[in-house]
């Protein structure tokens, strides 16, 4: 099962992102990242959040639709996103993708990079998808797909992160401990469509971007 979370960041280019999503089977919307799902084309199975940042109108017309709403407190130890991940993944979902993770708030994008992390250790594939950004994270190896000329950043989420060895990537990276203090990964290029990471020890974050 493939679900996507859609969230209240920022989308980037709709047309472009539209041409590269998945048919989703479960679509979990979090709170305002109901003024998504027009744009997207997609109907939520379930809506979820505090409805902090929805205006009630709006939630009282999915309502009378039949969409299952989950009302949660403002006041809480998860965010939207982390509640609406977790359903997803107690649903059975094989892969979560997270649409609306990036933005202006520079926290929540981090905390939803962190929620990339919980859903690993669950052994969900997962990814924040944005029209110029795809994260993905790993402790054990990483496959990634683009086109040759892609850059790539691979960086540390912790201390400890070492790379083994890379393959199909411009700059290599052998039996090299990545510093939390110095962005040596930073802007690195796939040579092929297909590049591999395999990763010694800690959590490590790759960054497929466009300017």
């Amino acid at each position: 099962m493939i679900a996507a979370v859609i969230t209240n960041g920022e989308l980037g280019d709709v047309d472009k992102l539209m041409g590269i999503l998945p048919e989703f089977d479960l679509v979990v919307c979090c709170d305002g990242g109901i003024r998504h799902l027009d744009s997207l084309g997609l109907a939520p199975d379930l809506i979820i959040g505090d409805f902090d940042s929805v205006h009630p109108d709006v939630l009282d017309e999915y309502r009378r639709k039949g969409v299952p709403i989950q009302s949660h407190p403002a006041i809480k130890n998860e965010t939207d996103t982390e509640l609406a991940v977790r359903f997803a993944a107690a649903q059975g979902a094989a892969q979560i993708i997270i649409l609306g993770a990036l933005g202006s708030r520079w926290d929540h994008s981090f905390a939803n990079v962190m929620l990339l992390v919980l859903l690993a250790k669950m052994g969900i594939d997962a990814m924040i998808l944005h029209s110029h950004n795809r994260i993905v994270v790993s402790r054990s190896e990483l496959c990634l797909t683009a086109r040759p000329g892609q850059l790539v950043s691979l960086l540390p989420l912790g201390e400890n992160v070492k790379i083994r060895s890379t393959k199909g990537l411009k700059y290599p990276i052998i039996n090299r401990s990545l510093p939390l203090d110095t962005p040596y990964g930073i802007s690195n290029i796939f040579t092929d469509a297909c590049a591999e990471v395999k990763i010694d020890s800690g959590w490590l974050m790759a960054v497929l971007s466009e300017d």
